[in-house]
């Protein structure tokens, strides 16, 4: 499992890895991570693409997976899970006359297919040159973080597009991390083993 920082480690290690992705099909671009409205008001001609996290949602695979956390005497059993979908918005910038966009939407494409899965070696990269993650532990989740894309129709995109306020459509496409699995640092008591059974034995007097 991994802790509170596991979020921000994903994102971080998926920007830089597209950092990579964009360098490769255009020299210069740069894989940001802010609101788009922020990327809109900074240019729409820079060569780049976006990324922003515009939705958490529970996992419903593993919703019940850590039940029961605690026996009847309230005592912990296991640590509590929470297991999470993280729904990634990319948009991509750049110069419309030279296809800047479709080149970084294709690269991307193509990339996030052929390799789906968050390499440990992009996590334990991420946490060793971001300050703010040095205590993260996301390289000992068992389970691997998976990118796939997701289906929108246009309108369905034009609907999300709609919550920024007021910023045109950009080219775009939406994909989901998952799983993510956060579980709290709560530590379990320890359970003695019974060494030496004792039977007592309390006649009764009538």
């Amino acid at each position: 499992m991994s802790n509170y920082l596991a979020i921000a480690t994903v994102t971080v290690a998926l920007r830089d890895i597209l950092q990579d992705v964009a360098l490769t099909a255009v020299p210069g671009a740069v894989v940001t991570t802010q609101r788009p409205e922020d990327i809109n008001n900074a240019g729409q001609d820079k060569a780049g693409i976006n990324l922003y996290l515009y939705q958490v949602t529970p996992n419903p695979d593993w919703t019940n997976n850590d039940l029961p956390m605690r026996d009847a005497m309230g005592r912990l059993l296991q640590r509590p899970q929470t297991a999470l979908d993280l729904d990634y918005l990319l948009s991509f910038h750049g110069a419309e006359l030279e296809m800047v966009p479709q080149r970084l939407l294709g690269s991307t494409i193509v990339h996030l297919h052929t390799q789906p899965f968050l390499p440990l070696v992009a996590i334990q990269d991420t946490i060793q040159h971001t300050s703010y993650l040095a205590q993260s532990d996301l390289f000992d989740q068992g389970e691997r973080v998976k990118f796939s894309p997701l289906n929108f129709s246009l309108e369905e995109l034009s609907k999300l597009w709609s919550v920024f306020f007021q910023i045109p459509y950009r080219l775009s496409v939406a994909y989901r991390a998952s799983v993510v699995l956060l579980e709290e640092q709560e530590q379990i008591p320890e359970t003695r083993l019974v060494t030496r059974p004792v039977i007592t034995l309390n006649p009764e007097v009538s």
